[in-house]
């Protein structure tokens, strides 16, 4: 008997043995298995902005003079039309109605600078599309569908504007001394938060006017904030990288905006394309 039950237990206490050394061995193929995973998880993530870097790189290859002059052209236009009513409103001797003029010239050419500004962003988008970019992007708003362009900074100026209204209304009517000191930082402090809110909500606004025909431009704000779920971290992140450049431009008087500026409007580009599964292999 002791014969016949003693190799049954054996036999019991082996598969016994075997499954649990099997458990261990599939446990460890899985503990294995995930750290493999986690380690490739991480090299992508931080490969990832290196990935990005090097596109806009190749992006801006052979055509960063061609990008200057398209921010050139526009920031020439902007000076050059704005200087005679900023000469109207320096003139001691302005009356009210000039005055008046002059902000609503402003205005119109607030507008107008804009629309040059969304045909430098089709620039930038065709050029991440791997697609002919020219100086004549700049006025292809004014060209076509010039009633969608306008309507569509016209929507964007006022929102901006009513980031802005805080300070204006501080910059006009309290001083940053006596009684209204209060009111008046009250208001510096509105306006900046409204206006980062509007910086950070509204990033993809204008290029999805340009790049979706088939939505109005209401639809297209409304997409625009649907877009910025979850990429929030991501602009301000690109917003904040480029304050150093920035302080080195104000330093070069200006100069350093005809490197800077075609790098941070390529990068929203390639952003915008990344976010909307359009981004070139």
């Amino acid at each position: 008997m002791i014969c016949v039950v003693l190799p049954v237990i054996l036999c019991n206490h082996m598969n016994t043995s075997i499954c649990y050394i099997s458990d261990n061995c599939q446990s460890i193929n899985l503990n294995i298995n995930l750290s493999i995973n986690s380690k490739l998880l991480f090299q992508e993530k931080y490969n990832e902005p290196k990935k990005e870097i090097q596109r806009i790189r190749e992006n801006l290859n052979g055509r960063y003079r061609l990008s200057m002059s398209v921010f050139l052209t526009v920031t020439l236009i902007n000076l050059f039309s704005d200087l005679p009513f900023t000469y109207l409103l320096g003139n001691v001797y302005a009356t009210k109605v000039q005055t008046v003029i002059y902000y609503i010239a402003e205005v119109l050419l607030s507008i107008v600078v804009g629309v040059l500004q969304m045909g430098l962003i089709r620039f930038h988008l065709n050029m991440a599309r791997k697609k002919e970019c020219r100086i004549s992007d700049v006025f292809y708003c004014f060209m076509n569908h010039s009633n969608r362009y306008f309507g569509a900074y016209i929507i964007y100026y006022a929102i901006s504007m009513i980031a802005k209204a805080p300070f204006l209304v501080a910059r006009n009517f309290f001083k940053l001394s006596g009684d209204a000191m209060g009111i008046a930082i009250a208001l510096y402090t509105a306006s900046a938060v409204l206006s980062f809110i509007v910086l950070v909500l509204f990033p993809f606004y204008l290029y999805l006017v340009l790049s979706r025909d088939d939505l109005s431009v209401f639809a297209c704000l409304t997409h625009a904030i649907k877009l910025i779920r979850g990429n929030i971290l991501r602009v301000i992140y690109i917003n904040v990288s480029f304050i150093g450049m920035l302080v080195l431009c104000v330093l070069s008087l200006g100069i350093g905006l005809l490197w800077v500026e075609p790098y941070y409007e390529q990068t929203f580009a390639n952003l915008f394309l990344d976010v909307t599964g359009e981004l070139p292999a």
